[in-house]
């Protein structure tokens, strides 16, 4: 059995009730065509010679009424309960792939192209979902009727069926070859529709670098490119589909065709009667109906097979650990943070942090510095434990940050990003994100502690004012002042600053200036430094170069000491 689909049926064992009741409607529906077959051979027999049986006929009519009337009811409660079971089962694996994904460490994360998650949270998932609401139901009560009426041409006549066994074979040849390309070419397509998806999402994130650069022909080429390998890919998925139905219709005609002669050729030497012979006609065309149906249901679930596989490919991906059960609390943290000879690699040969060994004291404004690829965002990502060192320890108030709750941990610490991220919603929701129990005064408090009060003021809608996707409708400055807005309400222990002033103006600069200074007292501050002249405030410099701490000390000291912090700031300022 395919592994998939074993999967698939031990995550519908929630549904199998109403799976179970909606499979009992199918099996009326799927019936109920068949008295059709008996209301054949009622008509072709003496009914109506030499004169009308009304009481037969009026059997004849309730029959077809009350089998049509049962059929549709039927197939209606079959198609809702097994619609209500597929969609539930479908938006289960939705929310829990979204949360797999927010639960990723980073280090899986950042191996994956948003492009692709997102099609595998739409596209894949709608393939599962064209399936289940639609095929599957539809597969159930065909299955039903192709088994009734197959069970029903043997009983009228097992010699003729055999003929129809005879193309049985052949047209198993023909699904499973062509299932088989189905499924490749399914995998191409959903392959680029991910790259379609990655393209879309970047240009999205970059369209003033576009527009700067005058690019958009060159996206749009791109664009079109990558449109036009999806396009081919699953056009070959249609041509697959599409040419596997006339292939078995032709077979099965043929089948039909030697049925309908010999059926003749019955009559005709008295060993079947017309009556018989009309009723086995009508079953036989109940019978290859589903025959043909047949091929697009397995070209559907071919393709839902696929898109699940992807699914459960992301549902597999690791997270972060729970915390084991002897994790140590860390009800108040003062904000000591050690590194203890820490070797930390994103690639195994290439060592990011070789021995890394260096303090952080409550209280302290640390300035991390040094050319890029320093190591410097690596060491603040290592403090929440965004990622985890292979050699050494990091800990916090003398505790080892690998032992500690998780939660505990990344309560005392708040970042302020260089670029800011804003969600799209409200600005005072955006502050609560800080602490989603804040109260509206606390969240006004807070923005009036980082400046942001006194422009969230002047807009319309004040705090309800909606900062659209990623903060586009604010300036650089607001959507920093409201990060760190944000960053005061969670009250930490711990602050990280990604060069917090990089890139504004001086009026904006001036104004987080300012609110930091109110922010960073007491706390155990560091900073990201791009820009020396926003260092003077830090009470600690590490000068970091190849993985290691190279020097230490104050500025005025630094400098003093004439060694590669003095180099970097002389370069940097006789420019």
């Amino acid at each position: 059995m395919n592994p998939t689909f074993r999967r698939l049926l031990r995550e519908a064992r929630p549904y199998y009730p109403r799976l179970g009741a909606g499979s009992l409607f199918g099996v009326l529906a799927g019936v109920a065509p068949l008295t059709l077959a008996q209301v054949a051979v009622y008509l072709q027999s003496d009914v109506l010679v030499p004169k009308p049986h009304w009481d037969i006929l009026q059997l004849v009519i309730a029959l077809i009424l009350v089998s049509q009337i049962v059929g549709n009811a039927a197939a209606y409660g079959q198609a809702y309960l097994t619609a209500f079971s597929g969609q539930r089962m479908v938006a289960q694996f939705r929310l829990r792939m979204f949360d797999r994904i927010a639960r990723m460490p980073l280090s899986e994360f950042d191996r994956w192209r948003p492009g692709d998650l997102q099609a595998r949270m739409s596209a894949d998932l709608g393939l599962m979902t064209d399936a289940i609401s639609i095929s599957l139901p539809q597969f159930i009560q065909v299955t039903v009727t192709f088994i009734a009426a197959l069970i029903y041409i043997i009983w009228l006549d097992w010699f003729l069926a055999l003929v129809l066994f005879v193309a049985a074979p052949v047209v198993g040849f023909i699904v499973s070859r062509f299932n088989a390309l189905i499924v490749g070419g399914t995998k191409r397509a959903q392959e680029r529709i991910a790259d379609l998806s990655s393209n879309l999402i970047e240009v999205l994130a970059n369209e003033r670098i576009v527009k700067a650069f005058r690019r958009e022909d060159f996206e749009r080429d791109r664009f079109a490119a990558a449109n036009e390998r999806y396009f081919g890919a699953y056009m070959k998925v249609t041509q697959f589909s599409q040419t596997q139905t006339p292939v078995l219709a032709t077979v099965i005609m043929i089948a039909l065709c030697a049925v309908i002669a010999l059926t003749a050729r019955e009559v005709s030497v008295g060993r079947l009667s017309p009556a018989t012979a009309w009723g086995f006609w009508t079953a036989t065309s109940l019978l290859i109906n589903p025959m043909n149906r047949f091929s697009i249901f397995f070209a559907d679930f071919a393709r839902a097979f696929v898109g699940a596989a992807r699914v459960f490919q992301i549902l597999d991906l690791p997270i972060e650990p729970d915390d084991p059960a002897d994790a140590v609390p860390l009800p108040s943290v003062i904000g000591d943070v050690r590194f203890e000879q820490v070797t930390f690699a994103y690639e195994d040969d290439r060592p990011v942090l070789l021995d890394f060994t260096a303090e952080m004291l409550h209280g302290e404004v640390v300035a991390l510095v040094g050319p890029s690829g320093a190591g410097k965002s690596t060491i603040v990502n290592l403090v929440p434990r965004f990622y985890e060192p292979q050699r050494g320890r990091i800990t916090v108030d003398g505790v080892d940050i690998a032992n500690v709750r998780l939660g505990d941990l990344r309560n005392a610490i708040a970042i302020v990003p260089q670029e800011t991220q804003l969600f799209n919603g409200t600005i005072a929701d955006n502050i609560r994100y800080g602490r989603l129990t804040a109260s509206d005064d606390e969240i006004v408090v807070a923005a009036q502690e980082a400046n942001a009060d006194e422009f969230v003021r002047r807009l319309s809608e004040g705090y309800d004012t909606i900062v659209g996707e990623r903060g586009i409708r604010l300036s650089g400055g607001q959507r920093q002042r409201l990060a760190i807005a944000r960053a005061i309400l969670r009250d930490p222990r711990i602050l990280i600053l990604d060069e917090a002033t990089s890139a504004l103006d001086s009026y904006s600069e001036a104004l987080i200036e300012d609110a930091l200074d109110r922010l960073l007292p007491g706390r155990t501050t560091l900073i990201i430094a791009h820009r020396l002249s926003t260092i003077r405030r830090a009470t600690k410099i590490l000068y970091i170069e190849g993985g290691r701490v190279r020097e230490t000390g104050t500025h005025d000291d630094l400098i003093a000491a004439g060694g590669p912090y003095a180099d970097l700031h002389a370069a940097q300022f006789a420019r």
